[in-house]
């Protein structure tokens, strides 16, 4: 028996809509055969083989026939590849709203959750905002009820009144302002009237307070306004974080998405030993491809 082995020499036409080939070549003395299917509908797939004498072509089919005869099967579009996600969209999809990811994944339970959060941060941004400024008219009308504060005064002088019960006499912000500037200028009397002139409050603009009481409550109505401000801002710290989650999540969930489909791309390579009808020894090289 001629103990040669044909060279095998095999081409595949990639059909639009075909997904994956599998190569099976049998190396035996004296033959070889290959086997090509490609596992998607409306795809076909042949088996070759290839003998010492030449090259016979045994059979050719659509995928349906394979599956008959157990070369090869039919596989619905969701294991093709054709449900595929993309984990690059899912997370820019969340990062517009959060939530939005997980359903293009099929994770509707998921990005119900992530955009229910969202909904209940932006609520209490709102509620924080409209409470914060609600206690700054507080604070404002306050001032000008107990301490002459004019209104529409800038927040620069509600920060300053904040500071000092008076504006002029025995520890009042004027006199840190003369202490700032002899401070700044000690060699300089026209610099030092400069920057008290620049700085200072006087007339209408001045202002005491009724009593230290009332000193204290305007520094707990201030002190309660910007507590609401800054529970805004966590708010949108919040929001930040909720689409950084979901977005992570959701080019997780795609991931696994295309981790489930049994034709995913890849390419695997088996060989294994066979035993021809005499009794002669051989390989079985098989080459598995999905695209």
């Amino acid at each position: 028996m001629n103990r040669t082995v044909t060279a095998l020499l095999a081409m595949a036409v990639l059909i639009p809509g075909a997904a994956s080939a599998v190569l099976t070549a049998d190396l035996l003395p004296g033959a070889a055969s290959a086997v090509v299917t490609t596992d998607l509908p409306h795809a076909y797939g042949a088996r070759v083989e290839l003998e010492m004498d030449g090259l016979s072509l045994n059979e050719i089919g659509s995928t349906a026939d394979f599956s008959s005869s157990g070369r090869g099967r039919r596989v619905p579009a969701s294991e093709s590849g054709t449900d595929m996600k993309n984990p690059m969209v899912a997370l820019l999809m969340s990062m517009v709203l959060p939530g939005w990811g997980e359903m293009y994944t099929g994770n509707d339970g998921r990005g119900k959750a992530f955009m229910a959060a969202e909904g209940a941060i932006w609520v209490g941004y709102a509620s924080f905002e409209i409470q914060g400024s609600m206690r700054e008219d507080d604070y404002k009308e306050f001032a000008s009820i107990f301490a002459g504060v004019p209104r529409g005064s800038t927040s620069e002088y509600y920060r300053d009144i904040a500071d000092y019960i008076r504006s002029e006499g025995e520890d009042s912000y004027n006199e840190g302002i003369r202490s700032e500037a002899r401070s700044l200028y000690p060699d300089d009397l026209d610099a030092q009237s400069e920057y008290f002139a620049q700085h200072g409050y006087f007339g209408d603009a001045g202002w005491e307070w009724e009593s230290s009481g009332r000193f204290s409550e305007y520094l707990d109505l201030r002190h309660s306004a910007s507590l609401s401000r800054k529970n805004a801002f966590h708010m949108i710290g919040l929001a930040i974080l909720n689409r950084a989650i979901s977005s992570i999540d959701s080019a997780w969930m795609a991931r696994r998405h295309n981790q489930g489909l049994k034709n995913e791309p890849h390419a695997r390579l088996f060989v294994a030993p066979v035993v021809d009808d005499d009794g002669s020894p051989g390989s079985r090289v098989t080459l598995e491809m999905s695209f």
